[in-house]
């Protein structure tokens, strides 16, 4: 037997490597252990946001409302979702409890980056990422 490699998320899925962090989450980029091709970005909450913020829960649970209502091919879909995700590290540590969300992955890196990157755009600038 082959020496586990990565962490596993809810026994399903390698968690390969960090796409980014900001205060309220960590994203992670994970495939599927049975179909490795089939790729998702792994949005954890952090429980210090989720402690902090008086309305971190309202605003998660906002977060998974808007995305489950958004279906356009140029809007990341949501795939699940929950409070009971657990970590298992390689070491063996397991890491419990943990709300997430589980995204499609888009390669490419973020819009919000191009966004800094390039400063405002108008109207036009906007339906080339949306049309």
């Amino acid at each position: 037997m082959q020496a586990q490699k990565y962490p596993i998320f809810n026994g399903e899925y390698e968690i390969l490597e960090s796409l980014g962090e900001g205060t309220t989450s960590k994203v992670f980029k994970v495939r599927n252990i049975k179909e490795p091709k089939k790729q998702f970005a792994l949005k954890l909450l952090r429980e210090e946001f989720l402690k902090r913020e008086e309305n971190a829960i309202q605003a998660v649970e906002n977060e998974i409302r808007i995305l489950e209502a958004l279906k356009h091919p140029n809007i990341i879909g949501i795939n699940s979702y929950g409070s009971n995700g657990k970590v298992q590290k390689p070491s063996g540590r397991k890491i419990e409890n943990l709300v997430y969300i589980l995204l499609e992955y888009v390669a490419g890196g973020l819009l919000f980056d191009v966004c800094q990157t390039l400063g405002g755009m108008k109207e036009e600038g906007g339906r080339y990422f949306l049309t």
